[in-house]
């Protein structure tokens, strides 16, 4: 009996290792399935849970995002700018959400979200349809058309 529960528990933190604390259905719930701080671009078109990045390396001071299974989102970046430059030419971004690894119906996006110019700051407080399940959620900052600057996950 005591084999068949250690086989039990390892088995159970084997499948939240693999599963990560992300993978949740969406519903209407308010618990975070992304709490997380922002990396940036490092690499010009890279693809990240299906979607590309922009032409030009970012960097990022400073960033959170929330993502709630309701779909809700809470977004802050800092100093969100171009790489080696250190200045941001970009004067609005969308926030973008990636589930079950991107793809249709799978990535959605905010209207234009407002990017201070030089230094890169924007806030973004909004709700978002994300798919049910929404599993491995990541979030990003991307620009008008979509390519990613910042992703947090």
């Amino acid at each position: 009996m005591a084999h068949s529960l250690r086989i039990a528990a390892v088995l159970g933190l084997v499948a939240s290792l693999v599963l990560g604390p992300g993978s949740v259905a969406a519903g209407t719930g308010h618990h975070k399935i992304v709490d997380s701080g922002f990396i940036g671009l490092p690499s010009p078109g890279l693809v990240l849970a299906g979607v590309t990045g922009a032409g030009h390396a970012w960097a990022i001071a400073d960033g959170n995002a929330k993502l709630f299974e309701d779909g809700r989102v809470k977004l802050d970046v800092e100093g969100l700018v171009l790489t080696p430059e250190g200045t941001n030419p970009v004067a609005n971004g969308r926030v973008v959400v990636s589930c079950n690894g991107g793809g249709a119906g799978n990535v959605v996006q905010s209207g234009l979200v407002p990017l201070s110019m030089p230094d890169g700051n924007a806030a973004f407080r909004g709700t978002l349809p994300i798919p049910s399940p929404c599993l491995d959620p990541v979030v990003f900052f991307t620009s008008p058309g979509g390519t990613w600057f910042a992703a947090a996950d």
